[in-house]
């Protein structure tokens, strides 16, 4: 069992959930019902035959029920514990920890889709289908806003992270302070700027890039849920006033997803990310008890950010090469799948443990949050 803190370990477990939600999303349901995508991410001919029989249980749920679930369940995990790396930390240790948690992992897993691409490309015979201006804006996570397309399918989370980091150095007094009107007024302020931003008349490369950013807003607003329950968690806001927050930055977050670049996915997602919602607070009520998480969960959990990282693209391009070799789609799944987790496990242990002890080195010598405003 996880020797995770009882306190947190819900959420520890939550992340486990989350990543393995997403994985199968895209393995079980994305590459074979989003063929064309696909293809276009590898540079490689759209695979015409048969599924896998694990594609048709999608069909019970919303479309895009497993991504939009997963992805759910890592922001509010996100809103929830990134609060707690302001405490005790000023605004520069802050952004140096983040900048190590995240950059270095994902510089590696990204590398490593880009050879996947390279070699399913080169075995079509087809050229590497994005160029080195693609990389570089994808690296400082601006693709969005430069209007480029996705390498990796997974980027555009992190660049809403990244956002909200961001965010949180803005707001990092209430943060550490745990307070959640201040959470309520940044709903209504980003909610705000979605609608101007959408209201615009501006050209349509422009308007491109504002709706992204919207969709940065809009999801970032759903993260202030995490942060809700944060301060709950540690008692700095009653329960009638996280229960009136929360519910106001719902409603915030439902009314920006039917009105940003994602609005034909308004139901689909709203029930999903509703879903996880309800997923989240049940385990948080229950917090207390969760003194341990199932081993499984624990295990995924401790590499959920190198499997995310990596298993998209690069898992796509195994099963895509390994179609074309004639192997059943169930033995593609799984074997991309085995690849996948010892990627995550290579990178976890190589990349992302000692960078992440090299963030809490570098924060701790930087000044502290006294004399901030």
């Amino acid at each position: 069992m996880s020797q995770t803190p009882h306190r947190i370990a819900f959420a520890h477990g939550l992340r486990g959930m989350a990543a393995l939600s997403v994985l199968l999303s895209h393995y079980t349901e994305h590459f074979w019902n989003q063929r064309a995508v696909a293809a276009a991410f590898l540079a490689a001919p759209q695979w015409e035959g048969a599924a896998p029989g694990l594609v048709a249980l999608h069909a019970w749920l919303p479309p895009g029920f497993a991504g939009h679930f997963g992805v759910a369940l890592f922001f509010l995990v996100s809103g929830f514990v990134i609060p707690f790396s302001l405490l005790g930390r000023g605004r520069a240790g802050f952004a140096a920890g983040r900048v190590l948690r995240i950059w270095p992992t994902y510089a590696a897993g990204l590398g490593i889709t880009i050879l996947a691409v390279w070699a399913c490309a080169r075995h079509f015979g087809n050229p590497v289908p994005f160029g080195a201006a693609q990389w570089v804006a994808q690296m400082l996570f601006i693709r969005d806003l430069l209007g480029m397309p996705s390498i990796d399918g997974i980027v555009w989370t992190l660049e809403i992270e990244l956002r909200f980091y961001l965010l949180c150095l803005v707001i990092a007094p209430a943060l550490r302070a745990g307070q959640v009107r201040p959470l309520l007024a940044t709903g209504l302020v980003l909610t705000g700027l979605s609608a101007v931003m959408g209201a615009l008349p501006l050209p349509l490369a422009w308007r491109a890039g504002l709706g992204e950013l919207a969709l940065s807003g809009q999801m970032i607003t759903f993260m202030l849920l995490g942060c809700v329950f944060g301060a709950r968690h540690r008692g700095t806001a009653g329960a009638g006033a996280c229960l009136a927050t929360g519910a106001v930055l719902l409603l915030l977050f439902g009314l920006q997803w039917a009105g940003g670049v994602m609005a034909a996915q308004t139901g689909p997602g709203l029930v999903a990310y509703g879903a996880a919602l309800a997923v989240f607070a049940l385990l948080f009520a229950q917090r207390e008890a969760i003194r341990r998480v199932p081993p499984v969960l624990d295990a995924l959990a401790r590499i959920s950010y190198p499997l995310y990282v990596v298993h998209g693209v690069a898992g796509y391009a195994v099963i895509r090469l390994m179609l074309e070799a004639g192997a059943p789609p169930l033995a593609a799944i799984l074997l991309a799948t085995s690849l996948a987790l010892a990627t995550a496990t290579l990178l976890h242990r190589v990349v992302e443990l000692p960078t992440q002890r090299l963030g809490r080195r570098l924060s701790r010598r930087l000044p502290g949050p006294g004399g901030e405003a």
